[in-house]
């Protein structure tokens, strides 16, 4: 898929199931893409994907699978890098002010989406700023790093949440921005589709390896003597 194509999807606000990818080896985004997933979280915050790393899993997957990449804060070089090796757009974090996100904007130069995570109580105040901002495509809450902002965190049935996430909602559905989150399983996100979500990315590589091992093991071991 062109990262146009994406975007019309984006644009037209098409439900979009994505999963963090953190483990920088491309086999990992390979085996993930063959899953049936709308697009993939490549992760350069919290995770070991620099531009060697994006460059490598592009490739290996040929164009078969939408990918947006997040790079680390205020790392403006890595950010223009990244957006040089094709990706279909980028994740910018902490973006708190209409000023940083025109700047990333500008950064990127038309390579590719630009997706700014709102995920501090400043970017809640400015959210809708923030949304009018030409060139930006999306915006995507950090739900982790906003519940710290506002001194409740991972509390995410706290009232100050929800009202920080109304805000962000109504801001950006005012002006026919999309809406974007992360959360760690499907009963934590489905809620948020209801809201006006479409961009949704749930879960990660690693805890789905371990999911996916764990439930192997408890198979065999309540299994393992059902012979007898």
């Amino acid at each position: 898929m062109s990262p146009s194509a994406f975007q019309e999807r984006l644009r037209a606000g098409e439900r979009l199931l994505g999963t963090l990818v953190q483990i920088p080896h491309p086999e990992v985004a390979v085996h993930l893409a063959s899953q049936g997933f709308d697009w993939l979280f490549l992760d350069g915050e919290h995770g070991g994907f620099g531009p060697p790393e994006v460059a490598a899993t592009l490739r290996a997957l040929h164009g078969s699978m939408p990918c947006l990449v997040r790079v680390p804060p205020q790392a403006a070089d890595m950010l223009e890098t990244v957006a040089a090796c094709g990706a279909d757009g980028i994740i910018v974090p902490h973006v708190d002010t209409a000023a940083q996100a025109e700047a990333a904007v500008l950064q990127v130069r038309g390579r590719g989406l630009v997706v700014v995570q709102a995920e501090s109580r400043e970017a809640v105040a400015n959210i809708g700023a923030i949304a009018r901002v030409p060139g930006v495509d999306a915006v995507f809450v950090g739900p982790y790093d906003l519940t710290s902002s506002l001194g409740i965190p991972e509390e995410f049935s706290h009232p100050a949440f929800g009202t920080a996430l109304e805000a962000i909602t109504q801001a950006c559905l005012s002006t026919r921005m999309p809406l974007g989150i992360f959360r760690m399983t499907a009963a934590e996100i489905l809620p948020h589709e209801a809201q006006g979500f479409t961009l949704l990315a749930t879960g990660l590589d690693g805890t789905l390896l371990e999911a996916g091992a764990r439930g192997l093991l408890k198979a065999l071991r309540e299994g393992g003597h059902s012979g007898q």
